[in-house]
């Protein structure tokens, strides 16, 4: 029915088939903002949205062309974790620059990430005093000191650029210069930022780490929800269920209302037409 409603729009607006494919396309991504609003994607949505991509053939190129693919991805992994799955949305080659452990799988992949460290500079700060005497012609004597209070200075500097690899028990970076391995039970804090996130190991001396990763909410909710999984071993919450209104495929009713109005005005025929 959708189909023939489709083709009906496109046969009275003169819609070429790159225009239909166009609008197909933006009505998909519109259907993935609109499951989005609420932070999660739940199954029957990804569903559907799968469902309108096979029936019209939509190559993932095109439904990523402004991240829409990748962020149903993204979410499908979250909710993965969240409801004790471990994630397989990502597939990795097996030349990643790092040595897993027995039973250890990855779970996301960023490659052409910055690690980056908090370093502690101390400089004195103060001034000299004291008395010269003169001893004999152009030689003087200075009797005095030096008094000042050592100023630390912290300053976030890039240590290296490489591969942060996140799987069920560790977060890992290699790069040419820096390599390291993190066991979630080694971390006492997270931070997020905006293109990251932050952990701070359990240590007496420890300092902010900084994985600049370019998705800060997502890294933060994927590392967070699988340290918890972890250490507990119990998902951080049940399975979400619900539904939005809009017929059996909301879906393809954005897809159908973005042809509808985007074509409103030229509905009309564009030939002479016979009365």
């Amino acid at each position: 029915m959708f189909q023939s409603r489709l083709t009906g729009i496109a046969q009275d607006g003169y819609i070429s088939e790159h225009e239909r494919h166009t609008l197909l396309v933006q009505g998909w991504t519109a259907a993935v903002d609109r499951y989005l609003e609420d932070g999660a994607l739940d199954e029957s949505e990804e569903r559907r949205l799968v469902e309108f991509k096979n029936r019209f053939s939509l190559a993932e190129a095109d439904l990523d062309a402004n991240g829409a693919f990748t962020k149903i991805v993204k979410a499908a992994a979250i909710r993965d974790v969240l409801n004790g799955v471990i994630p397989r949305r990502m597939q990795v080659g097996t030349n990643l620059p790092i040595n897993l452990q027995k039973d250890e799988e990855v779970v996301w992949a960023f490659p052409s990430s910055e690690y980056l460290e908090d370093k502690t500079q101390r400089q004195y700060v103060g001034h000299s005093q004291g008395v010269s005497f003169r001893i004999m012609k152009g030689v003087y004597y200075r009797v005095g000191g030096f008094r000042g209070q050592p100023i630390d200075r912290t300053e976030r500097v890039h240590v290296d650029t490489g591969t942060v690899v996140v799987t069920n028990r560790h977060i890992y970076f290699a790069g040419p210069i820096k390599a390291l391995r993190v066991p979630y039970a080694k971390i006492v804090s997270f931070q997020t930022f905006s293109d990251g996130i932050g952990i701070i190991r359990d240590a007496v001396s420890a300092k902010p780490q900084i994985f600049v990763t370019g998705d800060g909410w997502f890294t933060y909710n994927l590392v967070t929800n699988l340290a918890h999984f972890e250490a507990t071993g119990t998902p951080t919450f049940a399975a979400r269920s619900h539904t939005f209104g809009g017929g059996r495929f909301p879906a393809l009713d954005e897809a159908l209302r973005a042809l509808t109005e985007t074509f409103k005005p030229t509905i009309e025929p564009r030939g002479e037409v016979d009365d």
